[in-house]
């Protein structure tokens, strides 16, 4: 059965978005091709978020013994998950080697890595678990923000920097690596009612970093040597991702300034399409226009 009636239908669609489209297409502006076994778990994925979760309580007698039924969504996520950890462990056997200084290596492998933290609260999701007694909307929207602010800021900080070399990208690196995890960090310490200055804190070092690379991404819209189109994709990238962030800092001092806050139906519906479409694919539909013209970033 789809899900025709459910509120999240929306981020669904964000997260296939990135899954199906932004992360492809990510992958051969850093010249690595998506293999068959991520598209087909891709698509499984897909499969699964249409899926209606079978009730994990309900039992059925198989002779003289009980089992329990699994869900076929969480089923059908178990590949997407398995995808995604191979990819990250071994880039995290390499840093815990090698060590790494170079921040603008550091932003582009943690888009490989951050989606595997995303990929394991969507199969929780998938399967009808609640991790620490979170509501299941918070779980499928903490997916939803390791595959968008997990993927594509750290990848576009990581181009920028790669492209202008300066303090400026620099500190976007910085910012956004510590600033994703933070805010992951801080919702669990409001959940728990810890700390509650986690979450604005680190949803501040997050917004710092990402607006960092909203200039970056104006900048590039500005450069003349660029064709039109590309330059568009690179304005529309920026704005879209400045305006999302002042929603996000809005967001994340709801309990210094709640007048400024949007609620959480409004902030997926408007942050999260304006970080998707407006941020992060066209972005880097406009990397990959510069990388297709030129060979590098």
């Amino acid at each position: 059965m789809i899900h025709v009636n459910e509120p999240d239908i929306w981020v669904h669609a964000l997260l296939m978005l990135s899954v199906l489209v932004l992360m492809p297409l990510g992958g051969e502006v850093c010249g690595s091709k998506t293999s068959w076994m991520e598209e087909i778990s891709a698509y499984l994925l897909g499969l699964s978020l249409l899926v209606s979760p079978v009730d994990p309580r309900v039992l059925i007698a198989d002779d003289l013994s009980i089992r329990r039924i699994l869900p076929m969504g969480f089923l059908l996520s178990l590949p997407w998950l398995w995808v995604r950890i191979r990819a990250a462990v071994p880039v995290v056997v390499d840093w815990l080697r090698q060590g790494v200084t170079d921040r603008d290596r550091l932003c582009l492998e943690s888009a490989r890595v951050f989606p595997a933290i995303g990929a394991a609260w969507l199969v929780a999701y998938r399967a009808n678990w609640t991790p620490w007694g979170f509501d299941p909307l918070i779980v499928l929207l903490t997916a939803a923000h390791f595959h968008h602010a997990g993927f594509t800021l750290p990848l576009m900080a990581g181009l920028n920097s790669k492209a202008s070399p300066g303090c400026w990208t620099r500190f976007s690196c910085v910012a956004i690596l510590l600033g994703v995890p933070l805010v992951g960090v801080g919702i669990t310490c409001t959940h728990f009612g810890v700390m509650k200055f986690v979450e604005p804190f680190g949803v501040a070092v997050l917004v710092l970093g990402a607006l960092g690379v909203a200039v970056s991404q104006v900048w590039r819209g500005l450069e003349r040597q660029r064709t039109i189109l590309t330059r568009i994709g690179f304005l529309i990238s920026g704005a879209s991702l400045f305006a999302a962030m002042v929603f996000a800092l809005g967001f994340g001092l709801r309990y210094v300034i709640p007048n400024f806050a949007l609620t959480m139906p409004q902030m997926w519906m408007i942050h999260g399409t304006l970080n998707a479409f407006g941020f992060g694919l066209c972005g880097i539909l406009a990397w990959r226009a510069v990388v297709k013209r030129s060979g590098h970033p």
